[in-house]
């Protein structure tokens, strides 16, 4: 009986141990997840105000498939703006929550990211199907190519980042699962331990 105790006993001073240095309370986790999705804002925007910018030129100044692929480069980016600029201003408030629903918004954008990642190879898809079929539509081959290719490069854009926000988020999840820590403590008349969640 005491044998069990007295091994539980030093199987949580090792992860206390374990866990020493890396114990973060709920706000510097929340702040680092905040950080988190402002860079990944701040990269998603740039790229939509350089494709807005550039695409216009390109619209305005070129004629042909280049006319089409510049086209959807705009529209398409006026969507990521509207994504990014409400989702920056989000990343700057302090949201300091409890464990649960820090847990909750953690998981939440993991799997936001990796849904995401699906829509893109549908994008991708999409792009490469234009491009396919646009020799059996002789009147819009031209615009069909342009728009095919814009959607490629946007949607092979939006993989690569959609896949490394989701692997910083994930990352970020299982450096900081020390946090909880925190919230062991003995329980009164056994020896044992108990978890509150605030």
């Amino acid at each position: 009986m005491y044998t069990r105790k007295i091994v539980l006993f030093f199987f949580m001073v090792g992860l206390v141990f374990l866990s020493y240095g890396q114990v973060k309370t709920n706000t510097e986790f929340n702040n680092e997840r905040l950080k988190i999705n402002k860079t990944g804002m701040i990269v998603l925007s740039s790229w939509a105000a350089a494709n807005i910018t550039v695409g216009a030129i390109g619209w305005a100044t070129s004629s042909g498939e280049s006319k089409y692929f510049n086209q959807m480069n705009v529209f398409w980016n006026i969507v990521n703006l509207g994504i990014a600029l409400p989702g920056l201003f989000d990343s700057k408030k302090d949201q300091t929550s409890s464990n649960g629903k820090l847990i909750k918004e953690q998981y939440s954008n993991e799997q936001v990211y990796l849904l995401n990642n699906a829509l893109n190879v549908l994008y991708i898809s999409s792009g490469a199907l234009l491009k396919s079929i646009a020799n059996s539509h002789p009147d819009d081959e031209i615009r069909y190519q342009g728009y095919g290719n814009a959607l490629i490069l946007q949607g092979g854009f939006l993989l690569v980042f959609d896949l490394v926000q989701y692997l910083r988020h994930r990352s970020h999840r299982k450096e900081s699962k020390s946090i909880f820590f925190d919230q062991l403590s003995l329980s009164g008349n056994n020896f044992g331990l108990k978890y509150s969640f605030k």
